[in-house]
């Protein structure tokens, strides 16, 4: 499922981007009134959020690629990557159930949600990815 090279982030920079979701997470658990979990319904959270922006900065950008590579790598043992191609797009590598790897584009699809709104809702998103990573190994 992989195509394309891509690059494994440094420890460090891994852990700059745990760090930017942390903020990501405070700003929704602020939003919320109270704090949320790294799952579908804090995307539901950020849709909301993005959704509000009208001309996100992108430090702003930053933070919900952050939160939503996050929500894969802590939900589907997945690792940050920059995937090369077309520029660098920073992705998350997870691995499928059927044994293969497959990189989720977090940073293409803040980048959809943000020029198409909801049609590209993050939660569904993630619906979407998290099925075809359960794939089983006879399909």
């Amino acid at each position: 499922m992989v195509t394309g090279p891509v690059e494994f982030l440094t420890p460090e920079r891994a852990r700059q981007m745990v760090e930017l979701a942390e903020q990501a997470w405070a700003e929704l658990s602020h939003l919320s009134g109270q704090p949320v979990n790294y799952d579908a319904a804090a995307l539901q959270l950020l849709d909301e959020w993005v959704e509000r922006e009208e001309h996100p900065s992108q430090v702003q950008r930053v933070l919900w690629i952050a939160f939503l590579g996050e929500v894969f790598r802590r939900r589907h043992g997945g690792e940050w990557v920059l995937r090369r191609g077309n520029g660098a797009w920073l992705a998350v590598m997870c691995p499928m159930e059927n044994g293969e790897m497959r990189w989720v584009a977090v940073a293409a699809q803040v980048e959809r949600r943000v020029s198409n709104g909801l049609a590209d809702s993050l939660a569904l998103f993630y619906i979407r990815e998290s099925i075809l990573l359960r794939q089983p190994k006879d399909i």
